[in-house]
């Protein structure tokens, strides 16, 4: 059982005190509006060493308990694919959030009640400290998917999300392309000019990213669990485009409220982003490059070289969850032009072929 600690150390206080970087390159750090009920209790403290075995390498199937932590529109997507898929998902929400999220996740095509998504606030009002630890306790699997660049897993959270005596099989990361080919200043400056969301690998976060990928490696080990690593670049797009009106664009994506959110323009982008660029490639390793010389032109609704679609790596992030090939090793998931997006079993193939 999890034991008590002070304030500081509690569960909601660690969760949402993962790491974030700064660097004038970045984005300011969001405020939070609600400084919540403390909830949880530290576990850091009854880590005990398990030792591989054939049966925790198991894949993770449809119906099994997955607990999904991170933030922003990624989250969300993720949450909502899996549920598509059957398993029965905990979204994560920090305060102040759930009414946001529950408005992303369901449509009239997948209503409140007819997926499998349950959505568990770990701080404000609404927070539940027996649920909240009941729910990470019971996960068979662990996604953590982040919107923002500068977010990242910490070890304070892996402890939380994953300690040595979880029975969770797998454990599922995003993180980004940290190869460093196509970076630099042109990529910075589409970041700045055109698009937050650019992907320009500065030296500050590649390096906590690959410090986050080692601590996950590490624990899913010493747990006897398996990992992938899901490596994203610029990401752009995540809902159902127009696909209510005209079959243009994946109504498994989020809901359309997405577009009245964020920054406004006066042509809609990201809804013609999510109908023209719904191809998907998986490849083995570091080997999604950055948007080059074309950043800025390809900053936005235009298919980039270092793109990927939302949909595609939250679609990823699921997939990799029963797929033996997507066992233990980390993917870059690239975004190329494309009518339809890939089936679950069209994705399961290309972490085969990867």
């Amino acid at each position: 059982m999890m034991q008590e600690l002070q304030a500081s150390d509690s569960l909601a206080a660690l969760l949402l005190a993962h790491p974030r970087i700064s660097s004038g390159e970045l984005l300011p750090t969001r405020k939070k509006t609600h400084a919540g009920r403390i909830i949880g209790a530290d576990i850091s403290n009854q880590m005990t060493t398990r030792h591989s075995s054939p049966d925790m390498m198991a894949n993770v199937a449809p119906g099994a308990n997955v607990v999904i932590f991170g933030a922003g529109a990624l989250q969300c997507l993720t949450a909502r694919l899996a549920a598509i898929r059957g398993f029965k998902t905990s979204l994560l929400v920090a305060g102040g959030t759930t009414e946001e999220a529950e408005q992303l996740c369901y449509d009239t095509k997948y209503a409140q009640g007819s997926i499998p998504l349950t959505m568990v606030p770990i701080q404000g009002e609404s927070a539940d400290e027996a649920l909240v630890n009941a729910t990470i306790e019971a996960a068979d699997a662990i996604i953590v998917a982040f919107d923002g660049q500068a977010d990242i897993l910490g070890e304070k959270q892996l402890n939380i999300l994953m300690p040595s005596n979880s029975k969770a099989k797998h454990i599922s990361v995003l993180s980004r392309s940290l190869n460093g080919e196509g970076m630099g200043f042109w990529g910075s400056a589409a970041r700045v000019a055109s698009n937050a969301d650019v992907w320009s690998a500065p030296d500050v976060l590649v390096e906590t990213y690959k410090n986050m990928e080692a601590i996950v490696k590490a624990r899913a080990a010493e747990n006897g669990a398996s990992f992938t690593i899901a490596r994203v670049g610029t990401l752009k797009g995540g809902a159902a485009g127009s696909s209510a009106s005209d079959d243009q664009g994946e109504s498994s994506f989020l809901n359309t409220e997405y577009y009245k959110m964020g920054q406004q323009d006066v042509v809609n982008w990201r809804l013609l982003y999510d109908n023209s660029a719904l191809g998907v490639e998986i490849l083995r390793g570091d080997k999604l490059k950055g948007p080059g010389i074309r950043a800025v032109w390809d900053s936005r609704d235009t298919v980039g070289e270092g793109d990927t679609h939302r949909g595609a790596a939250a679609s990823a992030l699921v997939e990799s969850l029963q797929s033996p090939a997507a066992q233990n090793a980390d993917f870059s998931i690239k975004t190329i032009e494309g009518r339809e997006f890939p089936t679950p079993e069209q994705m399961a193939s290309l972490y085969e072929k990867a």
